[in-house]
């Protein structure tokens, strides 16, 4: 411890004592010794003490003679330093004197070894104070000691730096074979790098390696350029002492090397390298290649402490209000407050601040890494910011990135390109306040990519392999000698030839300046003059001290000036073995005004030569690497040019070019040119093994597929796939076309027409500034681009042509597109008689209008936007007509495909919040069943997977379950896009993107009026709807369009706006994604305001709700199987019109089940359209419709019907209005038919008008799609004619007739008698089924095979239920019967983990305390899963999901399940899943409480493009102790093996019994023995009654029927109209008739055994002696509908009014007409309130014609008569329901409008009206079929 006073005393001479060797010479020893005693006395006592050092001028020094001064060692584990006096070092081998004093008296620090040196090496730190860094204006500052080292020791100094804690080696000493002695170590602190200009520290590193073995140090000094600090290290900033404790660890290891976590020790270069070499990878701990800061800050930390202004990681929420300002809402990583990142705190305000954050030090980068972060900088004073590059060696840090303003109130993403660096290096972002400071300026998400050197490999092969020296990297030859270092150790740099390569460092090497060109390109350094443009930094060093070549695009230069750099002259290729020169170089392309940089290869002096290669525009702030192959039979010499740009953002650089297998030419090219200046030289192709489906690289012969060609995508690395296509971006600037041309028709028309029609209509550039005087009204005075008269666009001149001339302009063979490709263009389109602008797509030799414009648009640009989507070789057409005169010319500007590249698909797996494609592409979840092909391959927009959304509605036939409301002005209509338009509506719909599509739309035209409204609304969606939305498109062009709103209506009539606009929102579709929420169930509104200016559309299309809207349980009809009692049937039937009953099923089947056709009669039937339609209906889709009329000889229509050959007879045509087109459809539908046999035949008679020919054609609709049947030849006779269809062996099926208006409004078209033959399917005994995968029953009869085993009889033999342990077995088929508790083993079900409660199984207990009465397993079953909800919380769920995944499938998979479901208001909802390894879970079905209290059959269509699992999810609404239980869960087997499946042989052979539902055979004996042999019971189900005279107990009795539950009824009760069991089998195979006055129906005999026999002691029946059942008393409920039974002998009911039959089951039918005494009274009674009748009519239907407006009325089903109005019809006056009643016309709201007659009296026909504004009704009266 020395006083400063003895440092101002002694310092000369004690200095000179120190450095100079001659002191001794001249003083003696003990002259010495006494000075410095003195001295030392002195010293000791001064009594102000400072720490540790000795201030000599410039020198702080330690001599170590009290204590270690602030030395330290650094960690507690290593072996400590300590201070030892000469004469104490005994036999230690240590130094016997000191340095200072040398005497054994004097003192020094040293470090010796231990017992375990002789094992492993021993390394010991010690540190010096806190440097806080080297002195401005110093470039060094020096460290002296003096040390001596024993044999096996070793001395390393370091410096450490503050931020990282890297140590960088400055000095290493091994020991000497001289004897010991003290020798002087000098070291330089440079400050070249950066290190050391903020806090360090001096590191000792002593290592020995053997127990004796000892490193001593003395007088250290060191010069006071090194600023002190007293903090020490761990006390400075944030993670020192991590820090300090990680450094140390590291000392236990060679020289050398460093040690990880785990104590392995690796080269310190392998630090921070990117590459994880520890294997707990702590090597890249502190430096890590991504940083989001949400754990600390990875290394970042703040250098230039203490001026209040620092960077700061926090988090906003954690930030006090009043500095939460400074800092962004929400971090990038997480977009939420609690996220984190680093940003600038300003504590205080000064004039000069500085803000720099610092990264960790990383030893080196490869070639192609590149950095990326998100930035903030926001605010009006925020200032600028920069990113440098602080390389170890350079002094001047290089810029990287830099920003100069503020950029918004947003995270914006920066991207660096590092390039290959070899030393190690840090980043420094920072930022400067100079007193004015106020904003936001952040940092996040740091992303290192691509920046590890290339993993050794254990060999190389092949030719174009290179294996690296030391590094054992494998690389690609053509990387070889391409001054890049890719190795990571430079050799492949070595060996290479200095003349075929150039990185312009010293020069421009051999290459030289082109004496014909404009101007030269010029060397660099660091950035160009110009802000925004050209390279920061060379491509060789990526720093500011390399060098590259660069244009100035600044003035003098100008537009389009040349400077060309000329290579050195190359010989022959084919004199070299005819192999390709190959030329890399790399380019920078960056800035606004960026032109042209090109390369070509001459043979000839003064020439350009020929392409070979080019490229426009602005590329991004980087280097880009290219790749040339040349091919020449004569000396050449390659010439790169750069082209000025329009402005002086367009600085083009290049750097690093080289050659490879080139070889030089000793000689000069010849002058005489022997090819045409300006002729290009067709490219010579390198050798290849392409086929003819693929493309051919030109630069390296590479082949890819064809369809790459052309598909705004570069697969070639020389980008020649993309050339000669169409470009991405063209603004016509410079008046380059882009490859946009006109077809070569045009042209030639043009070049060969007389020169009287030489001014043909075409396209053409043009700029304002060639307006000739005339033209500015009607031309664009500046372009779009640069709004300058100067800029160039694209127009088709309208002072060429004639009217409804038309120009083309299309793209060459586009080959593929993406997705979301579309088409953006500006237009201008003013003057009186502007014509019209098309976009039109063009495949093969179709093509289809997409959008399209007519009629002046006002004198401005306006955007468009045309979808495009998915297609392939194709070409978009641009096609202007010429109005009725030269005012008006059609002009585009900035087109631009955007989006339009193939998908990438990427290796990550999709998230929860994403769909997997069947291509692996992740979508988000909210384009998923939105009508758009997101995927590319249609997996997204799959029906078996869309099918279950809610409100999915395309409009392509109707309005799906939307709803036109009653109470509103008008209605929504249907309409295609591509019917003429002189409105501004959409061209195509957006569901198929052309103008056949249809879509929903409200006109601003007559009769609507200003401000009218029109709805339409959804069905009513759950309120427990979470994250659901509705997403639609809409379209509302024009200006006073009117408005559109939509609204949230709930079920107590609550509503919100949840959207509105109105006015012009451009000509093109636009999507719209809305978030609904609320309390109540509710539905979604669409509402649609007329406007003001008349001919505007607004128009709606593809609406759709998420997956996550469910439909809400209260407002579902219930199942066709559980139809409520009607009338007389029971629960589950329908009643005919003669009081019989019939099962839904039964419906539409070919069989009249009735008697009276009623099951039949609106199926679309046979049909000869005297009385009514039959059924048929037309569809709302249309423009038009088929009509029921008579005939007429001066119209269109036949004359005569063909049924009776009359003028009265009736029969459909094609209908006639005011407004039509050519093409226009009507189509007439049946509904859907069950099932025809295989001799079904259709027959129709058509007429076709000679005088307008219309055409008929008709359909067939199944489930996968519509398919023509028969279209008519063109006869147009004039006469009827007969056709005939074989429809064959069918199931579901309609059948659909389309007419098409051909020539004119009429259609002149007409059809009759339309008739099916033998198509039931009663008696059929075939055995061919409607598809091949159907089953076959045993009694030939077909199902569809998803039926099969599903725990429900289809087959009347019971076979689809009789061998079922294939299905059983399938892993997650389950009937719960499993003993244990083990059961979701053996079922192969998994409790979720993850939510709230679990599905149990049941008990005898639970039953009886409510649920389910049983469970529904047939045979011996008891059990089923059930929850459980009494305790939990609303909205809790229990998941239960099958363990085994299911391979993807699509449309085959059928998971098949009986649920309950507790009655009650409350009760949740109970879902199906199918479940993703990766990616989002899909909802496929759903269903809430009902109030039935049975068990309910599920069958539900899986499918998914990836593998899956299927879960059953319970949300608990209600808390009951049961609320929901799942019962006899099935798979077909079609889900196990992904796609059909093979026949297997039957279980059991043929004399034994196949037990049902388990793999066990029995023998056949010991069916039906009253013993359970099957382990399911089900050898005895379905067991008759047994007819020996001892009856077993137990059994049904004689005259008992038994039911299939093993229950017993009285066999009277079989075939008397009720159903008694619980399947209804006692009414199976019935004949159609009924017993009256209490006489029985034998079905057997198919006769009524009378009252008189029954119960006389004589079977008459053998059908269970049913004559002779119930003999004694009544059956138990016997008798229906309040009848009651009394014992007559037999049971007789009495039935009350209007209910007849055996058991009061048949409704009475109303009593006849009055007598013809009264008749004659009632008349004249109903004539005199007829008439005063229909003069109140008159006068309603005459006021609502005035009024125009809605009254609220009756339900179109109320309405008696039907007429027809087409939506399309602009003139419709009549929409009022009140006022439609009174004449009778019926305002359908159903997607397809069947006609319902409600009076059956033929004489009683329906009424039609006259439509005021077309016409007169013709003496005919006509019925529209369903009308509009």
């Amino acid at each position: 411890m020395y006083p400063s006073s003895c440092i101002e005393n002694g310092g000369q001479i004690f200095q000179a004592s120190l450095y100079h060797s001659s002191f001794l010479r001249y003083v003696g020893f003990k002259i010495w010794a006494l000075f410095l005693a003195v001295v030392t006395t002195l010293c000791i006592l001064e009594p102000k003490l400072v720490n540790w050092k000795r201030e000599h001028s410039n020198y702080i020094v330690c001599d170590f003679e009290s204590d270690l001064c602030e030395w330290k060692t650094l960690s507690t584990e290593d072996v400590q330093w300590n201070i030892m006096k000469g004469d104490d070092s005994g036999d230690s081998g240590l130094p016997t004197k000191d340095h200072t004093t040398n005497s054994e008296t004097g003192t020094f620090a040293y470090v010796t070894g231990s017992p375990e040196a002789n094992t492993t090496p021993v390394s010991s730190l010690v540190s010096s104070p806190v440097f806080t860094k080297l002195s401005s204006g110093t470039a060094h500052c020096q460290l002296r000691f003096w040390y001596q080292l024993s044999q096996d020791s070793q001395l390393s100094v370091f410096i450490r730096s503050l931020v990282d804690g890297n140590l960088q080696r400055l000095h290493h000493q091994k020991p000497t074979e001289s004897k010991l002695q003290w020798t002087e170590a000098n070291v330089l602190i440079k400050n070249t790098t950066g290190e050391i200009a903020r806090p360090f520290q001096i590191i000792l590193q002593a290592t020995v390696q053997s127990a004796k073995a000892f490193v001593a140090v003395d007088d250290i000094s060191i010069e006071k350029a090194c600023e002190t600090n007293d903090k020490s290290l761990s006390n400075t900033s944030e993670g020192e002492a991590k820090l300090e404790t990680s450094i140390s660890s590291t000392l236990h290891c060679p020289p050398g090397f460093l040690q990880c976590k785990n104590g392995n020790c690796i080269s310190s270069e392998k630090f921070c390298d990117f590459t994880l070499d520890c294997p707990d990878g702590s090597d890249e701990a502190m430096c890590s290649a991504t940083c989001d800061f949400e754990t600390d800050s990875c290394g970042w930390l703040e250098t230039a402490n203490d001026d209040a202004f620092d960077w700061v990681r926090s988090s906003t929420s954690d930030l006090p209000p009043t500095f939460q300002k400074q800092a962004p809402v929400r971090d990038h990583t997480y977009n939420h407050s609690e996220g984190h990142f680093m940003f600038i705190l300003r504590n205080r305000s000064s004039i000069s601040q500085v803000a720099q954050l610092r990264s960790p030090k990383f030893s080196q980068a490869a070639s192609g890494c590149t950095m990326t972060f998100w930035y903030y900088n926001y605010g009006l004073s925020v200032g600028a910011a920069q990113m440098q590059l602080l390389v170890d060696g350079v002094q001047e840090p290089t810029v990287l990135w830099r920003i100069y303003y503020n950029q918004g109130d947003q995270w914006l993403k920066a991207f660096i390109q590092l390039g290959r660096l070899p030393q190690p290096f840090q980043l420094s972002l920072d930022k400067v306040s100079l007193g004015f400071y106020d904003g936001v300026s952040a940092i996040d998400d740091i992303t290192f990519e691509n920046c590890a050197l290339l993993p050794p490999a254990l060999s190389c092969e092949g030719p174009d392999g290179f294996w690296c020296r030391d590094s054992k990297a494998c690389i690609d030859s053509l990387l070889l000698c391409d001054l890049v270092d890719d190795c990571g150790d430079g050799s492949d740099e070595d060996n290479c030839a200095p003349e075929l390569q150039c990185n312009f460092e010293l020069g421009l090497c051999n290459w030289v300046q082109d004496m014909d060109d404009d101007f030269n390109w010029t060397r660099k350094q660091g950035p160009t003059s110009t802000l925004n443009t050209g390279p920061m930094k060379d491509h060789t060093l990526g720093t500011v001290k390399g060098h590259y070549l660069y244009i100035e695009s600044s003035e003098p230069q100008m537009f389009q000036n040349r400077a060309a750099l000329l290579s050195p002259v190359f010989n022959s290729t084919f004199a070299t073995g005819n192999k390709s020169c190959i030329f890399r170089f790399h380019y920078h392309m960056f800035g606004k005004h960026i032109y042209r940089l090109a390369v070509s290869q001459r043979t000839v002096n003064n020439t350009r030569g020929h392409l070979l290669w080019h490229t426009f525009g602005n590329q991004g702030n980087r280097w880009i690497r290219k790749v040339l192959h040349i091919m020449s039979s004569e000396p050449f010499q390659i010439l790169v040019e750069g082209t000025v740009g329009d402005g002086f953002t367009g600085d083009i650089g290049i750097d690093d070019l080289s050659f490879m297998n080139c070889v030089l030419y000793n000689g000069n090219l010849p002058t005489d040119a022997t090819t045409p200046s300006g002729t290009s030289v067709p490219v010579t192709l390198p050798m290849n093994n392409c086929t003819e489906q693929e493309f051919i690289c030109r630069a390296t012969g590479q082949c890819i597929n064809v369809i790459k060609r052309c598909d705004f995508r570069p697969d070639c690395s020389d980008k020649s796939d993309e050339s000669s296509c169409v470009m991405d971006v063209c603004d016509f600037d410079n008046e380059n076309l882009c490859e946009w041309y006109q077809p070569a028709v045009q042209v030639e028309a043009a070049a060969t027409v007389s020169a009287s029609t030489a001014n043909m209509f075409h396209w053409g550039l043009g700029k304002g500034g060639s307006i000739h005087p005339g033209e500015e009204n009607h031309r664009p005075l500046a372009d779009h681009t640069t709004a300058t008269k100067d800029g160039w666009y694209l127009y088709a001149d309208s002072s060429n042509g004639k009217f409804r001339h038309a120009a083309d302009m299309t793209t060459p063979v586009i080959s593929l597109t993406g997705p979301k490709c579309r088409l953006v263009f500006w237009n201008y389109m003013n003057g009186a008689t502007v014509g019209s602008l098309k976009v039109l797509i063009k495949v093969g030799n179709m093509t289809s209008e997409l959008w399209a414009q007519s009629g002046p648009q006002g004198p401005q640009w306006n955007r468009a936007e045309v979808f495009l989507g998915v297609h392939s070789y194709f070409q978009v057409l641009f096609r202007a007509k010429r109005g009725i005169s030269y005012v008006g010319d059609v002009a585009v500007d900035d087109l631009s495909f955007e989006d339009c590249s193939p998908l990438l698909i990427s290796d990550k797996h999709c998230t929860s919040e994403e769909f997997t494609c069947a291509n692996k592409y992740c979508l988000p979840k909210d384009y998923l069943c939105d009508f758009v092909n997101d995927c590319a391959d249609n997996s997204d927009e799959s029906q078996s997977i869309c099918s279950t959304s809610v409100g999915r509605c395309d409009f392509e036939f109707d309005l799906c379950d939307w709803q036109q409301d009653q109470n509103d002005d008008f209605d929504w209509n249907l309409r295609i896009g591509g019917i003429p338009r002189t409105a501004n509506g959409p061209v195509t719909d957006h569901t198929l993107q052309e103008p056949s599509g249809h879509y929903i739309f409200i006109k601003s035209s007559f009769p609507q009026l200003p401000g009218q409204e029109a709805r339409i609304s959804s069905a009513v969606i759950d309120r427990r709807s979470k994250n659901c939305k509705i997403i639609f498109y809409y379209h509302m062009y024009g200006v006073k369009t009117g408005s559109l709103s939509v609204y949230q209506v709930t079920v107590s009539n609550s509503q919100k706006v949840l959207f509105s606009l109105s006015g012009d929102q451009g000509n093109f579709w636009k999507r719209k994604v809305l978030p609904l929420d609320a309390e109540e169930d509710f539905r979604i509104t669409f509402e649609g305001q007329v406007g003001r200016a008349l001919m505007r559309y607004i128009a709606l299309d593809d609406i759709v709700f998420t997956k996550e809207c469910l439909p809400s349980s209260k407002f579902l009809p219930d199942g066709p199987a559980e139809l409520p009692p009607t009338g007389s049937c029971s629960r589950g039937y329908l009643e005919c019109l003669n009081g019989k009953c019939y099962k839904p099923e039964q419906n539409c089947d070919f069989e009249d089940d009735c008697g009276d056709n009623t099951d039949e009669r609106e199926c679309g039937t046979s049909c000869n359209f005297e009385n009514d339609v039959c059924g048929w209906q037309s569809s709302l889709a249309d423009n038009f419709d088929w009509v029921m009329g008579t005939g007429s000889p001066q119209s269109l229509r036949p004359s005569k019907d063909h049924t009776l050959g009359s003028g009265k007879g009736h029969f459909l045509y094609l209908e006639a209005t005011s407004i039509g087109v050519r093409g226009e459809k009507a189509h007439l539908k049946s509904s859907r038919w069950k099932e025809s046999s295989t001799t079904c035949t259709l027959s129709f008679w058509y007429y076709m008008s000679s005088i307008a020919t219309g055409h008929i054609q008709v359909f067939i609709k199944l489930g996968n799609g519509f398919f023509k049947l028969w279209s008519s030849s063109g006869d147009s006779s004039g006469q009827w004619k007969r056709a005939e269809i074989h429809l064959g062996k069918r199931r579901n099926f309609e059948v659909i007739f389309e007419g098409i208006r051909v020539k004119d409004l009429g259609g002149g078209a007409a059809i009759d008698d339309i008739e099916y033959k033998n198509c039931s399917t009663i008696g059929e005994d075939s055995g061919m089924c409607p598809s091949v995968t159907d089953f076959v029953c045993w009694n030939k009869k077909c199902i569809e095979s998803h039926f099969v085993c599903d725990y429900k009889v289809d087959c009347e033999d019971w076979s689809d239920e009789a061998d079922c342990s294939r299905y059983a077995t399938i892993p997650g088929s389950c009937n719960f019967e499993t003993p244990g508790q083990n059961w979701t083993a053996e079922c192969g079900l998994t409790q979720d983990s993850n939510d709230e409660f679990d599905w149990q199984m049941s008990t005898g207990a639970v039953i009886k305390q409510g649920g389910p009465a049983e469970d529904h397993t047939p045979g011996n079953g008891h059990n089923f899963l059930y929850v459980n909800s009494s305790i939990q919380q609303e909205q809790d769920k229990a998941r239960i999901f099958t363990t085994r995944y299911f391979p993807a499938s699509l449309g085959i998979c059928r998971l098949r399940f009986w649920f309950w479901t507790c009655n009650s208001s409350q009760t949740g909802m109970l879902k199906v899943y199918t479940l993703e390894e990766f990616g989002m879970d899909i909802l496929m079905w759903s269903a809430s409480g009902n109030q039935r209290n049975t068990w309910t059959y599920a069958n539900v269509l899986l499918s998914r493009s990836s593998p899956f699992r299927v879960a059953f999810e319970a949300e608990v609404g209600a808390k009951e102790l049961i609320e929901f239980a799942l019962d006899d869960v099935s798979f077909t087997p079609e889900c196990l093996s992904g796609g059909p499946v093979v026949p297997q042989p039957p279980t059991c052979t043929n004399e034994q019994f196949t037990c049902i539902y388990v793999k066990q055979c029995v023998p056949l004996a010991v069916k039906c023995d009253r013993v359970e042999d099957c382990a399911d019971g089900t050898d005895e189900m379905n067991c008759p009654a047994e007819e020996p005279p001892t009856v077993s107990p137990g059994l049904c009795k004689e005259t008992e029927f038994p039911c299939a539950n093993q229950s017993c009824i009285p066999s009277l009760l079989r075939c008397d109209g009720v159903a008694d069991c619980r399947f209804s089998e006692d009414e199976a195979d019935c004949p159609i008739k009924d017993c009256f006055n209490g006489s029985l129906l034998c079905p057997s005999t198919n006769t009524c055994i009378p009252l008189s026999q029954r119960c006389d002691g004589i079977v008459h029946c053998i059908d269970f002696s049913l004559d002779e059942s119930s003999c004694s008393d009544c059956p138990e409920a016997y008798c229906k509908n309040g009848g009651t039974c009394n014992m007559d002998a037999v049971p007789i009911c009495h039935c009350a009014n209007e209910w007849i039959g055996n058991r009061c089951h048949i409704k009475a039918k109303p009593p006849l007409a009055p007598s013809s005494g009264s008749l004659q009274s009632v008349t004249w009674i109903g004539l005199g309130i007829g008439f005063a009748f229909l003069l109140i009519e008159i006068a309603v239907a005459v006021s609502c014609i005035l009024s125009k407006r809605r009254l609220p009325g009756t339900k179109p089903e109320e309405f008696l008569n039907t007429a027809f109005d087409n939506p399309l019809y602009e003139a419709r006056t009549i929409k009022s329901t009140e006022c439609a009643a009174s004449l009778g016309v019926q305002i359908s709201v159903s997607p397809w409008q069947a006609q319902q007659e409600f009076s059956y009296n033929e004489g009683i026909k329906g009424t039609s009206f006259a439509n005021p504004l077309y016409g007169t009704t013709t003496e005919n009266v006509e019925n529209a079929i369903g009308g509009h």
